[in-house]
């Protein structure tokens, strides 16, 4: 089983390959937290990802399961003196509950999941797995990094390059 946060689904969405997630690893869970940041105020918020997103869900491709944050979340906060969204709280709680693997982009989130015995990746990784199972070609991955970068997904330089690499050597 997997469980997305809220990050992945919308930069997926926002490039129309959501059903990436869905081809790679079946039915993508979700806690209410991520719905809430996704659709709702993606909705109130006019972006069109809302749309693709809450598409998913009422196609039973997304499942909302309801979760709280655990106090291992809480406690993990205060050891890394950080404050987690309520989406990313849920999620990793999520994951933990189901013993599921996570999709998060937040390096602190994805941490935390971590130093609690989760297995995250990101959506660097859909990209790359993408073109592995030939779901995308590299220049159609290249391009929709590319186009991410350009409208704001923020990551270290070094992984930019990373990235490229990996993806050239496929």
């Amino acid at each position: 089983m997997t469980v997305a946060d809220t990050g992945v689904l919308i930069w997926l969405a926002r490039y129309n390959k959501l059903g990436l997630l869905v081809k790679l690893s079946g039915t993508i869970d979700i806690s209410p937290g991520v719905f809430e940041e996704a659709v709702t105020d993606g909705k109130l918020n006019g972006h069109p990802d809302a749309e693709v997103i809450e598409t998913a869900v009422d196609n039973k491709e997304i499942v909302v399961r309801n979760t709280g944050v655990s106090e291992k979340i809480d406690r993990m906060e205060e050891v890394f003196n950080c404050k987690l969204g309520r989406g990313e709280g849920e999620a990793i709680t999520l994951a933990l509950k189901t013993d599921s693997f996570l999709l998060i982009n937040d390096e602190e989130a994805s941490t935390i999941a971590e130093f609690l015995g989760v297995r995250t990746k990101g959506v660097l990784f859909i990209l790359l797995k993408s073109v592995k199972d030939g779901l995308l070609d590299k220049g159609e991955s290249l391009a929709i990094f590319q186009q991410m970068l350009e409208d704001g997904f923020w990551l270290a330089p070094d992984t930019a390059v990373e990235f490229e690499k990996m993806l050239l050597l496929m």
